[in-house]
């Protein structure tokens, strides 16, 4: 796993939770929904990419993952961030994953749950 695939793999985790695919199915799109994308889904973008270093070499790697969960009920939008957190957050094999920041907002009358998490190889 690498930083330019980590968001086939955040992916492959959100879409293994019963509870996301309820509200999702497999509605999870890199960077846009195709046009006319019904119901809600989730946007995932990598942002950023540090790494850290010593002489003997990197030592750590943390790449950046936005998440955008879009819903037109603003309580569903909420719901579904919160499962997102839960299903991200956490140790893994190779990475832990914590949420570095979140706001909200809306665009054409969707309501947009903006999660920005930080992932540590």
């Amino acid at each position: 796993m690498n930083h330019f695939t980590i968001t086939s793999v955040l992916r492959s985790l959100l879409l293994q939770d019963e509870k996301i695919k309820a509200f999702v199915n497999e509605r999870i799109f890199p960077l846009q929904a195709p046009l006319n994308t019904d119901g809600d889904f989730i946007l995932y973008q990598r942002d950023g990419y540090a790494t850290y270093e010593t002489k003997m070499g990197i030592f750590q790697k943390e790449p950046l993952v936005f998440f955008n969960i879009v819903s037109e009920d603003y309580d569903r939008s909420q719901e579904l961030a919160g499962l997102v957190h839960d299903c991200l957050v956490g140790h893994y094999d190779q990475m832990h994953i914590s949420l570095e920041d979140s706001t909200e907002d809306i665009t054409d009358k969707k309501f947009i749950q903006v999660l920005l998490f930080k992932i540590k190889l």
